[in-house]
């Protein structure tokens, strides 16, 4: 069976044009220039001998594509088949240093760019009017107890990461990651990871990252928020949008306005204008509520105004944070991720960003599959598409470090493979695809 793309019939010149600097761009970031610019950015790996910069990208890149516990027997082990012996001590070491996580991190920063620019993806259906929707949340890695005076876990004894990782709903990439002790809180991490809101994005979160102040940057950046609300902030309704109208309402609980309601059926929606604070530090914002049971009642702040989404639309966005929950069981399911084999910090960091840009690397060969065989990308399952990549493990690292020729047929040969086993034509009636029906192509 042959695919449009590879016959070349029907590819409009726009599709055939971003399918092919995909293709380029993700072939450049494992080229030895490349790669050397990254080292000598970062002053990582600086004498160049056996295990190169470039060789130790590959190698965690392989290890990551075959579901290799990235420890450093079976890194090693991959490393002397493909390069030859090395010694154990110095290939440590080449993860054992600050300037290797700079590395590690540097590569998955361009990487990403590259795609994302290339690629020219666009939201659609009621999520067009974004830029973009990220989910950001926070996972952990245990750590040997050896590690527990630089990494110290919430068990007393033990030692842990906490991983904030950002991910896009509009390309289905990993946008980046920040790493700290698993007593860490989640929101220095990721106000660290985000100085400033991007302007038209909207921003999925979870009660780790509540504050008012995160709603009153988001409305100065232009940028949108949407959280659930948590039990003890004091907002006060001021409206009530409800059969096209809006009513004013003075000042009450939300926990006083349900006593008011008519119905509290299951699924009965509400539509309210609140206010959190006061004076100066007073912030309007929009809250929408569900009855999960007719005492239950989920509640959602948000700065998203009612011409953008309704209050049904409201929900089903905030389900689809749930994307990256499926985002961490595919990193910590491929390669035991959710646990580390070395306590050094620097080590730890350095592997988890070196998996990140294998997941990255597969996921854009789903961009490049989805553009250069006109299918809709939201058609290629994600986890069906990792399945494939690991059938091609060891050709995708041979032709990475081979030129542009070997890797241009290898990824039309994986784009045959991705549109016939990965391709899911009619969703199941028994999985509704939240994110088909508000257009979030990535996920």
């Amino acid at each position: 069976m042959k695919t449009r793309a590879t016959r070349g019939e029907g590819l409009s010149p726009e599709a055939s044009a971003a399918a092919d600097a995909v293709l380029r761009e993700v072939h450049r970031t494992f080229t030895p220039a490349t790669v050397n610019e990254f080292r000598e950015g970062t002053g990582y790996n600086p004498r160049q001998r056996v295990a190169t910069a470039h060789r130790v990208l590959l190698t965690v890149v392989e290890a990551f594509l075959v579901g290799q516990t990235l420890s450093f027997a079976s890194l090693r082990a991959i490393f002397v088949r493909r390069f030859g012996f090395v010694r154990s001590c110095p290939f440590q070491r080449r993860f054992k240093q600050e300037s290797a996580v700079a590395f590690f991190r540097a590569a998955l920063a361009y990487v990403v760019s590259s795609v994302v620019n290339a690629a020219g993806l666009e939201l659609r259906g009621p999520l067009a009017q974004f830029s973009d929707v990220r989910v950001y949340d926070g996972t952990g890695q245990r750590v040997p107890p050896r590690g527990r005076d630089a990494l110290p876990a919430c068990t007393k004894g033990r030692a842990g990461t906490k991983w904030v990782i950002g991910y896009s709903i509009k390309t289905g990439l990993i946008e980046h990651g920040t790493c700290g002790a698993e007593t860490a809180s989640e929101t220095p991490l990721w106000r660290s990871l985000v100085p400033q809101l991007a302007a038209g994005a909207l921003y999925l979160l979870d009660l780790g990252f509540f504050e008012r102040q995160l709603f009153e940057d988001a409305q100065i950046a232009g940028a949108h928020v949407l959280m659930r609300l948590k039990s003890n902030a004091k907002v006060r309704v001021v409206g009530q949008f409800s059969d096209k109208r809006h009513e004013a309402i003075p000042n009450w609980s939300p926990s006083y306005f349900l006593t008011a309601l008519p119905s509290r059926r299951r699924g009965t929606l509400v539509d309210l204008d609140v206010i959190w604070g006061r004076g100066r530090e007073a912030v309007e914002l929009r809250l929408v509520g569900v009855f999960h049971t007719s005492r239950t009642v989920r509640w959602y702040l948000t700065t998203v105004p009612r011409d953008m989404l309704n209050a049904e639309q409201i929900v089903q966005a905030y389900r689809l944070r749930w994307l990256v929950e499926l985002l961490f069981r595919e990193l910590k399911q491929n390669t035991d991720l959710g646990r580390s084999f070395t306590a050094d910090a620097h080590a730890v960091e350095a592997l988890t960003y070196g998996a990140m840009i294998a997941h990255v690397l597969v996921r854009s060969l789903r961009i490049q599959a989805a553009l250069a065989n006109e299918i809709p990308l939201e058609q290629l399952r994600p986890l069906a598409c990792l399945h494939v990549a690991r059938a091609f493990a060891r050709d995708i690292v041979d032709a990475l470090a081979s030129g542009s020729v070997a890797w241009n047929s290898v990824v039309h040969r994986i784009g045959d493979a991705l549109s016939i086993v990965a391709r899911e034509l009619k969703p199941s009636r028994s999985r509704p695809r939240i994110a088909l029906q508000l257009g979030a192509i990535g996920a």
